[in-house]
């Protein structure tokens, strides 16, 4: 029913749009809801004869190869011109539907459900258990297990220090990579203006109107997803146990510590970021406002700063992890959904430097205050194991 309902628009929209018959636009939904029936209907089936339980999570190699080749006739076969005809496409949709009204039947009358879902169960508990070792066992090999790595440091100062040495390799490696990588193309760039002079106008143009661009890159290259993904693998799984970890003074102390380091982390790039996109603007010939320079490269730093505030912001008030390092909060997915969708939409918008720099960094100075009383007032609730 799902299936039927939300494809029936969509097919009428579609399909009456590219001038497909109101009735094959109609059976559409119907023959992709007897496919998924009579599907599930084969495997009830194979479960009797040969008692084989079909998982989802483990599709065998020839399956694939089945699926390959026919999203390849789907998709590759129109793009080279050859479609079917009307009639055809017709015929096979009618058949699609009596399959999946005789495995309907089957589906009513089977009556193996209990035995046979408490196999697939077992299948999927040793799965997840697989899944989750698999998962530390390489989270772990990312750590440095260098015995003599230590600090002078007291507390949660030493906890901290401790953390970002042995995650040097996924934290401040990886930022100097996405700086290294920054670096040669704003060298690059440069080096093209110089040679092709007659660029830069457009270019200065472009530089001029296109600061909300970045805002999406900015997301792309911050840390702040694995930085949090590693301090819970590797240290906040086992430190929630113990209840004076989630005092509120202890939440608190933390939470300005790692802020500050996962700042540390992605200034870097941002720094070569916000200082290439000034001296771009400067070689292409510059601009009227010299205020211009500044707010480029605070409002690239500020993103940066924005970012990193918000994962560790909705790490510490929506915690989404359970023991087994699986994701168990539909709001953390929500909010980063959102986050990834808002930041895409940036990329369409068209707004003065100075403008939308200055917004720029009025809001994120907003957010961080915001963000800052809301883990004060809820993280020491929040920040917990999840079930």
């Amino acid at each position: 029913m799902k299936v039927i309902i939300g494809f029936i628009p969509l097919s009428l929209y579609f399909g009456l749009g590219a001038g497909v018959p109101l009735w094959l636009c109609l059976i559409i939904p119907f023959s992709i809801a007897g496919v998924k029936i009579a599907v599930a209907a084969h495997s009830l089936w194979d479960y009797e004869k040969r008692g084989l339980v079909y998982n989802e999570n483990e599709i065998s190699r020839c399956f694939w190869i089945f699926v390959g080749a026919f999203l390849a006739a789907a998709y590759g076969l129109p793009a080279v011109g050859i479609v079917l005809p009307v009639a055809l496409s017709g015929g096979i949709m009618a058949a699609f539907i009596l399959a999946g009204a005789a495995g309907l039947w089957k589906i009513l009358k089977f009556t193996k459900y209990r035995e046979m879902n408490q196999q697939l169960l077992q299948q999927i508990t040793n799965q997840m258990d697989t899944v989750t070792q698999v998962v530390i066992k390489q989270s772990r090999k990312m750590i440095s297990m260098d015995t003599g790595i230590t600090s002078n440091r007291k507390g949660f100062e030493y906890l901290n220090e401790l953390f970002i040495k042995r995650h040097r390799k996924i934290l401040w490696r990886s930022s100097e990579k996405i700086t290294a990588i920054c670096f040669f193309l704003v060298l690059g760039a440069l080096t093209a203006l110089l040679l092709k002079p007659e660029a830069k106008e457009e270019v200065n143009q472009l530089l001029l109107v296109y600061l909300p661009y970045f805002v999406f890159i900015m997301y792309a290259i911050n840390r702040g997803t694995g930085f949090t993904r590693a301090l819970f693998i590797n240290c906040d799984r086992s430190l929630l146990t113990y209840s004076f970890y989630k005092k509120p003074d202890m939440v608190l102390k933390l939470f300005r510590i790692r802020l500050r380091e996962i700042m540390k982390i992605n200034l870097l790039p941002a720094a070569v970021i916000g200082g290439g996109l000034a001296g771009l603007l400067y070689v292409s010939g510059g601009t009227e406002n010299p205020l211009n320079y500044a707010v480029l490269i605070v409002s690239v730093t500020c993103m940066s700063l924005f970012f990193s505030i918000h994962y560790l912001t909705i790490y510490y008030l929506l915690q989404p992890y359970n023991a087994g390092t699986e994701i168990k909060s539909g709001t953390y997915r929500i909010v980063s959904s959102v986050t990834y969708f808002v930041c895409f939409l940036m990329m369409k918008v068209r707004m003065q430097l100075l403008l939308f720099g200055v917004i720029c960094i009025v809001f994120c100075v907003a957010y961080s205050i915001v963000a800052c009383v809301l883990v004060y007032r809820f993280a020491p609730k929040t920040f917990r194991l999840r079930n």
